[in-house]
């Protein structure tokens, strides 16, 4: 059968690969490494956060704007203008009425409200119908008037 013949090291002449150290470090070596991890350490800082330029990414970053600013344009609603005159002008009397009864507003309040309105063109004129008196105006600006004051004297 196959015998095994089994060597020892000891046995083999000192100048033989099997005898030779699989791995030897200069002299001193481990004692400076520390050193010498910490100058790399020190000599190379990476930034936290880095962003490199691409054409691919540039052209992904427009698209991606464009196809925003088409959709808020198709999404954001005209602004609707008032009418010019002209336009009503052209609807009767009889299609206005109609219009009125159908949304239940009643001619005579509309009538009142308009002359309301017209009668109101001047801000001042607005105070003759509040039915105020001076004294009630005076009273309630000392009242406003008087925490005011407090604070400052404070």
């Amino acid at each position: 059968m196959n015998e095994k013949n089994y060597i020892r090291l000891d046995e083999l002449p000192p100048e033989h690969p099997l005898r030779q150290q699989p791995f030897s470090a200069p002299e001193g070596y481990f004692d400076a490494l520390p050193a010498q991890i910490q100058a790399r350490a020190m000599r190379r800082p990476k930034p936290a956060f880095s962003i490199s330029w691409s054409w691919q990414r540039t052209a992904a970053t427009l698209a991606g704007a464009g196809l925003i600013a088409v959709l808020v344009w198709q999404t954001l609603p005209e602004r609707q203008e008032s009418l010019p005159g002209e336009t009503l002008a052209g609807v009767s009397n009889a299609t206005i009425t109609a219009y009125l009864e159908e949304q239940g507003v009643d001619p005579d309040q509309l009538m009142e409200s308009q002359q309301l309105h017209s009668s109101l063109n001047d801000e001042t004129d607005g105070i003759d119908y509040l039915n105020v008196e001076p004294t009630d105006i005076q009273q309630h600006i000392d009242a406003q008037t008087a925490p005011e004051t407090q604070n400052q004297e404070s």
